[in-house]
């Protein structure tokens, strides 16, 4: 009879232990709001330089995802892989100048980029009360871009001394092109890099708040033309992202 207690407790611990280690699968949509901006390479900036000099600088833009996620989870632990419409870009500022007996020239150019991203995201989420509380997560993403749009506006002029005999002139040219990708073009089709942030998660729903940080150059056209080739700069994704995500039951 003394070793009954310790029987039915031995029982209660072998019958939880499966149940610990249960795996749960849901599967969720989630929506998002991204901050997006990309780097400025250092080589970007050459003013000073007598007779060319050229400058650079990003700001970021307020862009949106969507998709699938998948959830398996054991305990405190869960991996998340999701599918995700992601897009990102940047403002972007150029200024070139060049000089010489006859003159100098100018250009300046205004542009907001938009660039389409599929996203494949494959987090890792610890959850501090398994299915409720704060979170932690990290995990790699590869992409693959699929569209976008470059529109903004560009000015050049020409400011001669009076005893030249050409013309100082100036012209502004305002611009819409749907982006292209490929070696030819300048735009990397594939990024690749890391997520990590913190969250919070109650039952079904999750809202995190996370960053991107991406690894791979978008820009892999070599070279530096006369004044400066600005699309041959290198250039990384860097994205604040805020998420929801709502799971179902499968």
């Amino acid at each position: 009879m003394k070793q009954l207690p310790t029987f039915i407790a031995a029982s209660l611990l072998l019958s939880a232990a499966p149940a610990a280690a249960q795996t749960t699968f849901r599967l969720g949509v989630r929506g998002g709001v991204n901050k997006a901006l990309t780097t400025v390479d250092p080589a970007g900036n050459t003013s000073g330089n007598y007779p060319l000099s050229s400058s650079a600088d990003k700001s970021a833009i307020y862009a949106w995802q969507a998709g699938i996620v998948a959830e398996a989870r054991v305990g405190k632990v869960s991996w998340q892989p999701a599918l995700l419409f992601s897009q990102k870009g940047e403002v972007f500022h150029t200024t070139q100048y060049r000089s010489g007996f006859a003159g100098y020239n100018t250009q300046e150019t205004t542009s907001t980029s938009r660039y389409n991203w599929l996203e494949l995201p494959l987090n890792v989420v610890y959850t501090l009360h398994g299915d409720h509380g704060l979170q932690v997560f990290a995990g790699p993403y590869v992409a693959v871009a699929i569209g976008g749009r470059q529109r903004g506006t560009s000015m050049t002029a020409f400011y001669g001394p009076p005893t030249y005999q050409v013309p100082s002139y100036s012209a502004t040219n305002h611009f819409d092109n749907q982006a292209t990708y490929g070696q030819d073009t300048g735009n990397g089709r594939w990024d690749a890099g890391v997520n990590f942030g913190v969250g919070y998660r109650q039952g079904p729903l999750q809202v995190q708040v996370g960053y991107g940080l991406g690894l791979l150059n978008l820009h892999p056209a070599p070279g530096i033309d006369r004044l400066h080739n600005f699309a041959a700069t290198k250039a990384y994704n860097r994205v604040a992202q805020l998420t929801g995500t709502y799971f179902f039951e499968l």
